[in-house]
């Protein structure tokens, strides 16, 4: 997942817009809102930072 890799001044139309559409799919795995990616590795990361 670009979103925890890369900073966005790096990426083109193309990364900056592909990486938007990974916060959608976070947002929303972590809203529980999605039956897919709730136990990618990236996300978990990012829900324990945010629990502590």
């Amino acid at each position: 997942m670009r979103l925890w890799s890369i900073h966005p001044k790096y990426l083109d139309t193309k990364g900056l817009l592909a990486t938007w559409r990974e916060v959608l799919l976070a947002k929303k795995v972590l809203e529980g809102n999605t039956k897919g990616y709730k136990n990618h590795p990236q996300l978990i990361r990012f829900k324990n930072y945010f629990e502590n």
